[in-house]
């Protein structure tokens, strides 16, 4: 923003305003690839191009700044509100915990653009340079910047949450086939928790994630012909 009198205003408006939504946009398709809810790239792809489209129109055909504050704070308050969404409903699947921390700060972040619509609608005049805008746009400014590192502190601490519980689960399905097994001695069957005799191969697939193949080893396999042999000598 300190060089829009100084870089072209394709550059430092509509470049720039377009990398911000595309950014957003990438946040939360990482969260949708993270949580393994249904992707929509064709929706931040959308809101990118319709971002280019209307702020070239604002910008050189009819130039308004507080058309151009509306629509990258509605466009904000969907991407964001979405991420927030995402969080909270798929999050806690996933992990079997919250990230309340990230949930809020995606909301609050959505909150504010809402107010930010709200002020450039009823409440501000027409504004002819975003520099020197009213106070409100200061302060929305140090909220965007605080917020959007909140939320990268938000998103490392997912990765941390994601890295623990699966690091917990593995050791789960370590600890299942540790302790004392109960086998029978003489049909190697194994009893459960619930008190039934399974098969080894049942009870060992069901405690982890080995799979078996079965054959015959040397040893059965003669054993196993030469009873055959026996039976037809006799």
């Amino acid at each position: 923003m300190s060089l829009r009198s100084i870089l072209p205003d394709f550059i430092s408006i509509i470049v720039a305003n377009m990398l911000l939504i595309a950014g957003f946009g990438f946040i939360a398709y990482g969260l949708e690839l993270f949580t393994n809810s249904t992707r929509r790239i064709w929706l931040f792809t959308s809101l990118t191009i319709l971002t280019v489209i209307l702020f070239l129109y604002f910008t050189y055909y009819s130039p308004d700044v507080n058309s151009r504050i509306i629509i990258i704070s509605a466009i904000i308050i969907i991407i964001y509100g979405y991420s927030g969404y995402l969080v909270h409903m798929y999050v806690p699947r996933l992990i079997n915990d919250r990230n309340t921390f990230l949930e809020v700060v995606f909301f609050i972040q959505a909150f504010w653009n809402v107010l930010r619509v709200i002020h450039s609608v009823f409440i501000e005049g027409a504004i002819v340079d975003y520099m020197n805008a009213s106070g409100f746009y200061g302060i929305t400014t140090v909220v965007f910047f605080s917020g959007n590192i909140f939320i990268i502190i938000g998103l490392i601490v997912l990765n941390f949450q994601k890295v623990e519980f699966d690091l917990k689960a593995a050791n789960e399905e370590v600890n299942a086939l540790r302790g004392i097994i109960p086998i029978c001695s003489y049909c190697k069957k194994i009893r459960d928790d619930q008190g039934i005799w399974n098969q080894i191969e049942a009870y060992i697939h069901a405690h982890s994630e080995a799979k078996f193949s079965h054959g015959i080893c040397p040893e059965c396999m003669n054993k196993l012909y030469q009873e055959i042999d026996d039976e037809n000598d006799h």
